[in-house]
């Protein structure tokens, strides 16, 4: 069974953005796993992997460490069910990776991070603290006091990712792919971690991250949330 490791915050939190990445991709491609908790100032759980960071999987002797190169690695090692649809789709999944990388996951983090403080094991938060004050330049109290702010700029740079949902089911169409898991990732990290509701209901995102919340039986549903 592939092994699976990730961040845990309270109550079984699994709050990795990168790893709700492979979590889904795991799923999609029909693959068990299992998840190994990592606390995120435990960098010595995870040196094995040659990096500091997960996700990290373990098939058999293969160890892969990276969302990104993980999606890559169960392409080629596990054909059935393709996460990005051939060559084409693969460079354009990868674009769209960096694009939610570089917009969507900073506007986010603007909008939670002192909800996520709240939440991650007791024994990091002085270590998330430091080093998420000095990714945002301001205090985790100041971030929270902007919110109203940051949310609205959160929805401007989803807005065109919404419109396009308006037409489609899917960011891969008429049926999820690796792109969606991308997607999805940055807001299972917010239901995980912070009680705000940043979707209205008629909000095609809030409609897409329905669909999503119900594959693979509620898979992503049934996690424990904030």
């Amino acid at each position: 069974m592939i092994a699976l490791y990730e961040l845990q915050g309270k109550g079984e939190r699994r709050y990795s953005l990168f790893s709700w990445r492979t979590r889904m991709a795991l799923r999609h491609k029909g693959l068990e796993f299992e998840t190994r908790p990592v606390r995120l100032s435990d960098k010595a759980a995870i040196e094995f992997s040659g990096g500091k960071t997960v996700p990290v999987i373990k098939d058999r002797d293969t160890v892969v460490r990276d969302s990104w190169k993980i999606a890559e690695y169960l392409e080629e090692g596990y054909p059935e069910a393709p996460l990005f649809g051939g060559e084409i789709g693969h460079g354009v999944t990868h674009a769209f990776n960096t694009w939610v990388d570089r917009a969507a996951v900073p506007a986010m983090l603007q909008t939670i991070a002192a909800d996520i403080h709240e939440r991650v094991d007791p024994g990091d938060a002085d270590y998330f603290r430091q080093t998420m004050e000095k990714v945002l330049r301001m205090t985790l109290e100041e971030s929270r006091a902007r919110r109203d702010a940051s949310v609205q700029q959160l929805g401007k740079v989803v807005a065109p990712i919404g419109a396009a949902l308006k037409r489609q089911a899917y960011m891969g169409g008429a049926n999820p792919a690796y792109a969606d898991y991308i997607l999805f990732s940055v807001f299972q990290w917010a239901r995980v971690m912070s009680p705000q509701e940043l979707l209205a209901p008629e909000d095609p995102l809030c409609q897409w991250r329905e669909r999503m919340l119900d594959l693979f039986d509620g898979f992503a549903r049934k996690v424990p949330t904030a």
